[in-house]
């Protein structure tokens, strides 16, 4: 791809709640001298949110407005112009289907922050080999959806190798702790995937390796989900406590399989045996049969399209979200452990923690950013080594890890067993 383009970032579908924080993030944290535009359908939106960015950064250059409409010439016109492309314009199923095509065919990077796995299968089947021919690297679903399950994997994985010198088997990550909400184009994302998909195809989907462009082929079987866990979602991890399902946990699964996938014949592989779980953390065995067993009686409702008619009217419109002094005291806490694929009885492990002092929505604008900054001005990636294609956040490696550090995100591992804080190893870090 030219490096002499009139841009080296453009952001499409500013205006949205997801968008206006990427906004402000890239005008407060990138260099003074990127050159980039906010794009987006509404003008009065774009020039009202350019005007609170003057106001956020008043010795930055102004940043340009872009109208556009969403149809394939103007969409090839905008690629053109841009060395990147961040995307935040959702549902993706609706609305990101151009763009993301537009990028592929004209040589264009692209970062997303989709968690709209069906949609993403699609773009795959579509435009990864022609990203790959052009050069585009192109990684989707570089927000809460799912770099921190995919960072996280790449980080225990990468302990694991450096510290026993092998290949990682089990991982099981699960979310800790969480203070936060959904926007009004979270829940519109995820009523739109039941009008558009059938169940069977959604089913499909998320299964474990959807999105991987190889399949396993263990020489340890994997540990078998046991009943218990099966009827009552009754599961206690020693190191992280009881757990429960996590609904965000199978598109996780689908993007953390394509990054072992696609580091497979690499020296960075994940090895053969890995096997990869996520869970929500719960206090107690009660809690956790009641939070399962709601879910089984819950969902169903999602399925009759007068529940998804009602539901937008019950919370936030698509582009709006909880405001600024609702989300400022929000946080969310990662907590992983990863054992050796050795075939022994005893098993070394390591521990890995991600967690960030703020919202994740916020945290969704700083790793997009993070990532745009790997992708304009570094060149030493495993997405960098791929060239092109569709891509996952882990491509992005120990530089985007570094980066979020730099950006306030705690990554940590460490051996099991290494502290002294009793029952809670990252305790007071």
């Amino acid at each position: 791809m030219s490096t002499e383009r009139e841009y080296d970032l453009i952001l499409l579908g500013a205006t949205g709640y997801t968008g206006k924080l990427t906004a402000q993030y890239i005008s407060k944290s990138l260099p003074p001298n990127l050159k980039w535009a906010i794009a987006g359908r509404n003008k009065q939106k774009l020039e009202e949110l350019g005007q609170s960015l003057a106001a956020l950064c008043p010795s930055r250059q102004s940043v340009d407005t872009l109208v556009i409409k969403l149809n394939e010439s103007e969409l090839d016109s905008l690629a053109k112009r841009t060395r990147l492309v961040i995307s935040t314009v959702g549902p993706f199923q609706l609305y990101g289907s151009g763009t993301f095509a537009a990028c592929a065919r004209n040589g264009t990077h692209y970062l997303d922050c989709t968690g709209e796995a069906p949609w993403l299968k699609d773009m795959i089947d579509q435009h990864d080999i022609v990203a790959k021919a052009n050069g585009s690297i192109m990684i989707p679903c570089c927000g809460f959806d799912c770099v921190p399950s995919d960072l996280l994997t790449w980080v225990a994985v990468k302990h694991i190798r450096s510290n026993f010198g092998t290949h990682a088997g089990r991982l099981d990550l699960c979310i800790h702790s969480i203070q936060g909400g959904i926007s009004g184009g979270t829940l519109e994302s995820v009523i739109q995937a039941f009008e558009l998909y059938s169940i069977r195809h959604l089913y499909n989907i998320h299964a474990p390796f959807s999105l991987s462009p190889k399949r396993p082929t263990p020489k340890v079987p994997p540990k078998h989900t046991s009943l218990w866990t099966k009827v009552f979602g009754l599961l206690r991890i020693k190191q992280l406590g009881w757990m429960a399902y996590q609904p965000q946990a199978m598109v996780d699964r689908a993007i953390v399989h394509r990054s072992w996938g696609l580091l497979e014949p690499t020296t960075a592989s994940y090895g053969h045996d890995f096997d990869w779980h996520a869970w929500f953390r719960i206090w107690g065995p009660v809690l956790a049969v009641l939070w399962h067993l709601s879910g089984l009686m819950l969902a169903p409702w999602i399925l009759l399209r007068p529940v998804r008619k009602l539901l937008p009217k019950l919370w936030y419109q698509p582009g709006s979200g909880a405001g600024e002094e609702q989300i400022k005291n929000n946080w969310f806490e990662i907590r992983g452990v990863a054992e050796t694929d050795t075939s022994t009885q005893l098993k070394s492990r390591a521990l890995v923690r991600m967690r960030y002092e703020s919202d994740p929505y916020i945290f969704t604008a700083v790793a997009l950013g993070e990532a745009a900054r790997i992708l304009l001005w570094q060149q030493d990636t495993w997405a960098h080594k791929f060239g092109g294609g569709v891509l996952t956040p882990a491509m992005l490696g120990d530089r985007y890890v570094s980066q979020l550090r730099g950006a306030g995100v705690i990554i940590e591992a460490q051996n099991e067993g290494v502290s002294s804080h009793g029952n809670d190893p990252f305790r007071n870090k």
